[in-house]
Parts: C-alpha cells; structure tokens; sequence
C-alpha cells in the first residue's frame, strides 16, 4: 500500500481501465470506459490530484461549486470518481475511498437535456425526406433499438418470413449486455424487406453506411420543417425515436408490461414516466365522454321536486298561519323531527306506499294537540322540508297550533 500512495494517480487509472476491459466491463466497443477515463482525468487535472492522498472531499466539492454545467453532468464526474477510488479500496491501493460520503447534486427540475417523441406527421416527413437515412429512422422509431444495436445489426439476426416476425438484439451490442428478442410489427417487417438488397448474407450490416450522427439527423429535421428543440425546450435527437417507439405504444393501447418488454427495460416505471411524452397522450379524449351528473335518468325529475329556484331546498308557508320562512324549519331548530308538507284544511293526501288516516285518527290527533297544557314555550309548528329517499316524495300532514307545549318527536 506504501508504493501504491507513491504512484500517480494517472496510471492507477490505467489499471482501472485495463482491468474493466478485461473483465468485459467497459461498455460496448470500451466506450463507457473511455467516457469515465476522460472525465476523471478532467479532475485530476482541475483538483490538482496528483497523487491517492491529494484526494479530498473538500477539493472535490470546491470544484464543483464552481461548475456551471448540469447537476446531472455533475453527477456523472462524482460517479467516475468514486469507481476508480473503490476499485482502488478493493485491490488494497488504499484505506479508505475519501469520496463516499459526498452527497450528489439534487437533479430534479434542473435538467438541461429533457428529449421528446416524434409526432406521427413529424415521422412521416422525417423518413420521406431523408433519402436513404429514412429507413433507419423508421426502424429505430418502430422497435426501439439504439444507436449501437442498428449499427451492429445484421440480415442474419432478423426473422422477416416468421410467423411471428422478430429480430435478435445480440449480447454483445446490448446496453446491458443480455441477448433478447425484440418482435415487430408489419409496417417495418415490410419496409426492412424492401430495403434488404439481392443476394445479401446473413452476416451482412443492414445499414452498411452507418447510423446517421446526432448532427446529421438535426439537418434532415430541419430540412423537413421539424424543430430540433419544441416550445417547451425538448430535444428531438436520435435517442429520442426510442421515446417516440414508447409513446406510440401507449396511444395505441398496448399494455405496459408488453411495451415494458418491447423496450427491453428492467422496471416499467422506465417505460410509462421517463420513455413516454405524456404530451401526446389522447387524455382529453379518453374524459370528454365521462358521463354527466344531469345525464343521470330521474336526476331532473327529482332536482325539480326538491329544489328551489336557486338551488336550495325550501318550504312553503302554512295555510293556516299565513306565515314563510323557507330558510327555517322545525328540524333546523331542534324542536321537531316530524318531516311534512303542509296541506289546506288539515286533509291528508295520499301518497305512493302510504294510506291515509281514518277521519276518526285525525280527529283524535287534533284533541290531543289541542288540549295539550300550555307551558313556558310558545311554539309556531310551521311545514318543514319533504322527506326525500329513492326518487319518491314521502308527504304527511302538518298541523299548526300556538302557545302549546310541544313534545319533541323522533
């Protein structure tokens, strides 16, 4: 560990990077480790880390206040950083990694680089106006492959006469390095075999020429009218016909776990937050026909029944007292439980479900209304609300005395 302190920090990342190549860790075609390599020797360089003892969180953190590029790109520096020191602990070069405990940039709503689908119109000009480029637009805008998987693709991993159409993402083009299958759909099983020349083999590139640059794509989208950045500041670059193939999926109605498995992604949350462009789902259409609460059969019927003139229950005056309060009732002072409607001359009127009193019933309510004791309250017994349940108006009498002692009634 004492020569390991001695030795510049440059050719233990060397080492780093020759022992990710060995172990098939570098990335596809070593690019991932060339990016890390790069952006560590970017702080070796501004930190002044010569040496493993020069490290500090402290520098790192200085340096890093005085950064103007994204929290994400941040990230990505701390990240590299941190590999190399923990690879460095492992192997016994040093005690400790200095770096661990340095929190990340906070990312969200500081994203510099949010990317966007392609509109189906903005497809259609993109693949029509971009000569031979535009076949693998579309195929990258119909099965989701990336940048590296279209460049290594050849004839002999498509299945264009299946079945079940299908084309073989090999292992060794892979982001995550796993060999899968990837179905397709008749569109683009149909244009590929239109592409595919005479007497190709199998071991042959589908795209000869190579995979159009990010440059190259930004000038036919703008050749045809299609901004490279929307109004609301979206990228449309390469990787962004990926979004495009995810999206498509979800306005097509396809389950998210069968476009989860489309785009080859290890958690659907991938799928349906980061690789759809909500803007282009068809939300309004799927809630201007929800049904509406005056569409529900009865409801006016009943709304007329029970409701004022604006919207509120009300009562009617008394015929006998001549008196109105339609604000008030007997339930909302406490007095009463009784629900009624008043009717002319105390007769009762017959209602669904309910036969009317005999004369001689109503006649005995009367007398014991009437030679009920008069006590200290005085008491108006005014109509109260209509009791109303399963669209029927239940009604009874309502009887109307003064300076009588009432009973509260449950």
């Amino acid at each position: 560990m004492r020569d390991s302190a001695r030795k510049p920090l440059a050719a233990h990342l060397d080492d780093y990077v020759a022992d990710l190549a060995a172990r098939g860790r570098n990335g596809r075609g070593g690019r991932g480790a060339r990016l890390v390599a790069s952006r560590i020797k970017t702080l070796l360089q501004a930190c002044d880390w010569q040496v493993p003892c020069n490290v500090t969180a402290d520098s790192f953190i200085v340096w890093r206040n005085r950064q103007t590029c994204s929290p994400r790109t941040l990230n990505h520096y701390l990240q590299g950083m941190i590999s190399l020191l923990n690879w460095m602990e492992r192997v016994g070069r040093i005690k400790t990694n200095p770096l661990k405990n340095v929190s990340r940039a906070d990312e969200r709503g500081k994203q510099k680089r949010v990317r966007r689908a392609f509109t189906d119109e903005e497809l259609r000009k993109l693949v029509a106006g971009s000569e031979d480029r535009g076949i693998i637009y579309f195929t990258a805008a119909r099965t989701g492959l990336r940048q590296e998987e279209l460049k290594q693709m050849k004839w002999g991993d498509l299945n264009l006469g299946a079945d079940v159409p299908f084309v073989v993402v090999r292992d060794y083009a892979a982001k995550n390095k796993k060999q899968e299958s990837v179905q397709l759909v008749p569109e683009i099983v149909e244009a590929l075999t239109a592409h595919r020349p005479a007497g190709c083999a199998g071991t042959d590139l589908v795209f000869p020429k190579g995979i159009p640059r990010a440059r190259r794509l930004t000038l036919d989208a703008e050749a045809n009218g299609i901004p490279y950045r929307d109004e609301l500041g979206r990228y449309g670059d390469f990787h962004a016909l990926r979004y495009t193939w995810a999206t498509f999926l979800q306005r097509n109605g396809v389950a998210q776990r069968f476009a989860m498995k489309l785009m080859r992604h290890s958690d659907i949350r991938l799928t349906a937050q980061v690789y759809t462009d909500e803007m282009q789902l068809p939300i309004y259409d799927a809630i201007k026909n929800l049904p509406r609460l005056d569409a529900v059969p009865g409801y006016t019927q009943i709304r007329a029944q029970i409701l004022g003139g604006h919207g509120q229950t009300v009562t009617h005056p008394d015929a006998k007292s001549g008196e109105s309060n339609p604000t008030e009732s007997l339930v909302n002072r406490g007095i009463c439980h009784v629900l009624s409607q008043p009717v002319t001359s105390c007769q009762m009127e017959r209602v669904k479900g309910i036969e009317p009193a005999s004369r001689n019933s109503r006649s005995a309510a009367l007398s014991r209304w009437a030679t009920t004791p008069v006590g200290a309250i005085t008491c108006n017994v005014r109509p109260i609300e209509i009791g109303q349940e399963a669209g029927i108006c239940t009604r009874t009498v309502a009887f109307t005395t003064r300076n009588a002692a009432v009973t509260p009634q449950s």
